[in-house]
C-alpha cells in the first residue's frame, strides 16, 4: 500500500492516522528533538508541551484542544517571561502548537524521503494559502532540494538559529507541507 502524505496543513492529522510509520517518526522526533524558545523554558514546561503534541499526533485531541491545553498546562503566568508580550503575543498557544506540529510533521516527511534516496521534495499549493506570502510565492507549487529545506528547518526549529531563508513551515500559520515529488 502506498504511503499517504498531506497536501496541506489541514490534512496532517488525518495523514498521521493513516500513515503509522510517519506517525511513529513524528512521535520519535518530538521525544528526541529540542524545541527552542522562551515559552517552553523553565521547570517541566517543555515536557508538558511535548505531551500535548504527542496527544495531537496520536489523534487523541484536535488542534483546538491542543491550543487550550497548551494555555492550561504551560500558562503564561508560570513562565519566567510572563510579562513579555513578545514571548507571549496574542494567540501564542495556537502559534506554538501549529508551528511545532507542522515542523515535526515536515521534518519526519523529509527524513523519510531522504532515507529513500530522494533529493527533491514538492511543496503543494494550499487551498488556504495567502497568495502574497513568501512561501506561497517562492515555494508552493514547485520542487525543491530536500537537503536545503531540511537544513533550514533544523537550523531554525531545532537549533533556534533564525534566518530569513525560506523554509516549511515558514510562519506559524503556514498552510504548506512537504510532499514527495510526483
Amino acid at each position: 500500500m502506498p504511503r499517504v502524505y498531506a497536501k496541506e496543513f489541514r490534512d496532517v492529522a488525518a495523514t498521521l492516522t493513516e500513515n503509522t510509520d510517519l506517525r511513529d517518526a513524528v512521535l520519535r522526533l518530538i521525544d528526541e528533538q529540542p524545541v527552542p524558545g522562551k515559552v517552553t523554558e523553565g521547570g517541566d514546561r517543555l515536557l508538558r508541551f511535548k505531551e500535548i503534541l504527542k496527544r495531537l499526533v496520536r489523534g487523541e485531541i484536535r488542534l483546538a484542544e491542543a491550543y487550550y491545553q497548551t494555555e492550561a498546562d504551560i500558562p503564561r503566568e508560570s513562565s519566567y517571561y510572563a510579562a513579555n508580550n513578545r514571548v507571549f503575543p496574542s494567540g501564542w498557544a495556537e502559534r506554538l502548537v501549529r508551528t511545532q506540529f507542522s515542523r515535526f510533521y515536515n521534518q519526519a516527511v523529509m527524513e523519510q524521503l531522504m532515507s529513500e534516496g530522494q533529493t527533491q521534495c514538492f511543496v503543494p499549493h494550499s487551498s488556504e494559502e495567502d497568495s502574497g506570502s513568501k512561501c506561497s510565492m517562492n515555494l508552493a507549487g514547485g520542487a525543491h532540494d530536500i537537503n536545503v529545506l531540511y537544513n533550514r528547518l533544523i537550523e531554525s526549529y531545532a537549533r533556534g538559529n533564525w534566518s530569513g531563508d525560506l523554509k516549511i513551515p515558514e510562519h506559524p500559520h503556514c498552510t504548506h507541507v512537504i510532499a514527495p515529488v510526483e
